[in-house]
C-alpha cells in the first residue's frame, strides 16, 4: 500500500497566541495494514520501555514506533527497511536510539549495527546509548564490555547482544549477520556502494530491520530518492516511509509548513530557531535542512534553477562567428576532454556551446583523441582564441595546446585560423572565470542551448574555497571539466579586446 499524504497543522487543541506545536502525523506515510494494538505493533512495548528508562518518546517519536514495528500477519516485522524523513534537531537520534536498545535489552537482538558516511556520527549513536545504558541501573547491571578502540568499537551484553558502529563504504558490514541496521543521513550517499554492502547483513535474520534517517537530499542522493520512490509508488511493500515534511511549493515563511517538517517543534527546536534559519540560510539549504523538502543542489556553485530558465535550445553563434573563442579542460581522472565555444552577443548576454567531448574508461585515450581532433575542429570553428587552465588536470595537454597553433597553420585550411591566439587562464583567473558564469547565470545574462552534457557537469559542480573567491569542484561523482570549459570560454569572450575584425569561418560541424 502506497503512503497516503496528511493534511499539514498544527497539533489538535492548538489556541492562537499559543507556542507553535510541531505534528505528530506525517505529512506522507505508509498506512497500517490494520488498527494498530499490542497484537499488531511491537511499537507499544518500545514505548513502555522509554517510559521505563526515563526517556519517554516525544508524540511524534510515539507515532513512529508504533508504525514502524508494525508486524505482518505471520508475527515478524511488516518493513525490512523504515525510511525515516524529518527536519534537523527533532530528535530522530533520541528516538533511534531508544528503539536500538529495547531490541538488545527486550527483543533479544544479537547485532545492532550503526553506519554512517562520517563515522564520527555514528560514534557519537553509540556513545549516547552507552551512556543511556551507564545512567540506568536496571540497564547497566546487563552490560558486559564496552570496546572504545577506534577502528572496533562496540559494547556487548551479558546476555551476547551486541551494538557495533562502522563508517559506511563499498566493505562495511560484510560478513556481519544484523538484526538491526542504523544508517545515519542516508542523503549523503552518493552512489550504491555502500548501500549493496551494508543493506544485505540483514538479509538472514528473520527479524532484521534496516532504520534510514535522514533529512531530505538533493538530485545526487541518489539511494535516499530511489529507496523514497519505491515507497511513494508502493513498488515494494516490504519499505515504509514516514516523512515529515512541508509542502511542496510553500511559502519559506510557511508557519504551518514549519510545524509540519519539524515534530519537535516545542519541544526539541523552537520557532525562533527556525525564523533565525530563515533569516541567515540560503533557500536551498532551509528547504532541506528545515523543510525537509528535495531540492536539486545543496552545495550547487551555479542555481540551477537559473540555469534552466537560461537554457535556449533555438539559438546558435552563427551571428556571432566573428567573435567566438574556445577553451578546453581535462577532468582531474583524465576519462574526460571538453572544447567549450562562446561568443557574446547583444545587450551583454553571451551564448556558451559545446563544441566536442571525448570520453574514454582509459585515462590516456581521452586525451589522445581530443590531441587528434583538436587541429581540426579549431580550423572548422575558426576561434579568436583558444584558452586552457595551465595550473589544473588540463595540463596533461599543455605542450599540445602550447604547440597546436602551428599545427593549425600546418593545414591545409588553416589559414584564417592560423592566426589563433593559444591563452593560457593562470592564477586568479581560473576563480574569476568560475564565479562569473554563476554571476551571469543568475543574472540570466548567458544562453546556453541545454546540452545534456553540460546540464550535468554545471549540476554537479560544487564550491571549493580558493582564497577570497572559489573555483568548481565536483560534489559527488562524475565530472566537471565541461563547466570548467565553458567558465573559460564565457571568461574570454568578455575579455577580447574591443575593435577585432576577423574573418567569419564555417559553423560547427
Amino acid at each position: 500500500m502506497s503512503p497516503v499524504p496528511r493534511a499539514g497543522s498544527p497539533r489538535s487543541g492548538q489556541r492562537a497566541g499559543k507556542p507553535l506545536l510541531g505534528c505528530q502525523t506525517p505529512r506522507l506515510f505508509t498506512p497500517p495494514l490494520r488498527r494498530l494494538t499490542r497484537h499488531t505493533t511491537r511499537g507499544y512495548e518500545a514505548v513502555d520501555f522509554a517510559d521505563a528508562i526515563g526517556e519517554p518518546f516525544l508524540p511524534w517519536q510515539r507515532w513512529l514506533a508504533l508504525h514502524a514495528l508494525e508486524l505482518a500477519p505471520d508475527g515478524t516485522f511488516r518493513f525490512r527497511v523504515v525510511l525515516v524523513l524529518v527536519g534537523r534537531q527533532n530528535g530522530k537520534s533520541t528516538a533511534k536510539r531508544t528503539i536500538s536498545l529495547w531490541r538488545l535489552y527486550v527483543d533479544g537482538a544479537r547485532l545492532v549495527l550503526g553506519a554512517a558516511q562520517d563515522l564520527s556520527l555514528a560514534r557519537e549513536q553509540w556513545q549516547a546509548a552507552t551512556e543511556t545504558i551507564e545512567a540506568t541501573p536496571e540497564l547497566a547491571a546487563e552490560l558486559d564490555t564496552v570496546r572504545r578502540t577506534n577502528g572496533d568499537e562496540y559494547f556487548r551484553l551479558v546476555g551476547g547482544g551486541r551494538y557495533k558502529i562502522v563508517a559506511s563504504t563499498r566493505r562495511a558490514g560484510r560478513g556481519l549477520s544484523v538484526d538491526e541496521l542504523n544508517i545515519d543521513e542516508l542523503r549523503e550517499q552518493r552512489d550504491w556502494a555502500a548501500w549493496s554492502a551494508l543493506s544485505k547483513t540483514t538479509s538472514a535474520r528473520p527479524n532484521g530491520q534496516t532504520w534510514a534517517m535522514s533529512n531530505a537530499g538533493d538530485d545526487e542522493s541518489v539511494v535516499l530518492n530511489q529507496l523514497r520512490e519505491a515507497a511513494l509508488a508502493g513498488r515494494d511493500p516490504s519499505i515504509g516511509l514516514f516523512e515529515w515534511s512541508a509542502p511542496d511549493g510553500c511559502e519559506l515563511d510557511d508557519r504551518r509548513a514549519w510545524a509540519q517538517a519539524n515534530p519537535g517543534l516545542g519541544h526539541t527546536i523552537s520557532e525562533q530557531a527556525i525564523a533565525s534559519a530563515l533569516a541567515t540560510d540560503p533557500p536551498a539549504v532551509f528547504r532541506t535542512e528545515v523543510l525537509c523538502q528535495r531540492v536539486d543542489q545543496l552545495d550547487g556553485a551555479v542555481d540551477l534553477g537559473a540555469w534552466r530558465a537560461c537554457a535556449d535550445a533555438a539559438g546558435t553563434l552563427d551571428g556571432a562567428r566573428d567573435r567566438v573563442v574556445t577553451c578546453v579542460d581535462v577532468s582531474p581522472d583524465g576519462h574526460h576532454v571538453t572544447l567549450a565555444a562562446a561568443a557574446e552577443l547583444d545587450a551583454g548576454r553571451v551564448r556558451i556551446e559545446i563544441v566536442r567531448a571525448w570520453s574514454s574508461t582509459s585515462r590516456e585515450l581521452a586525451t589522445e583523441l581530443a590531441r587528434r581532433d583538436l587541429p581540426e575542429l579549431l580550423v572548422r570553428v575558426d576561434p579568436l582564441v583558444l584558452g586552457w587552465f595551465p595550473t589544473g588536470p588540463a595540463a596533461q595537454l599543455g605542450a599540445d595546446l602550447r604547440g597546436i597553433r602551428a599545427l593549425v597553420e600546418a593545414m591545409p585550411a588553416g589559414g584564417v585560423a592560423g592566426r589563433m591566439r593559444v591563452v593560457e587562464l593562470k592564477g586568479a583567473e581560473a576563480g574569476e572565470a568560475c564565479m562569473e558564469l554563476a554571476e551571469l547565470v543568475g543574472a540570466r545574462r548567458l544562453v546556453h542551448p541545454g546540452d545534456p552534457l553540460l546540464d550535468a557537469h554545471v549540476a554537479g559542480a560544487g564550491k571549493a574555497n580558493r582564497g577570497d573567491g572559489w573555483t568548481f569542484t565536483r560534489r559527488g561523482g562524475g565530472h566537471v571539466d565541461a563547466a570548467y570549459a565553458a567558465a573559460g570560454a564565457v571568461h574570454l569572450a568578455r575579455t577580447l579586446p574591443p575593435g577585432i575584425d576577423y574573418d567569419i569561418a564555417d559553423s560547427f560541424g
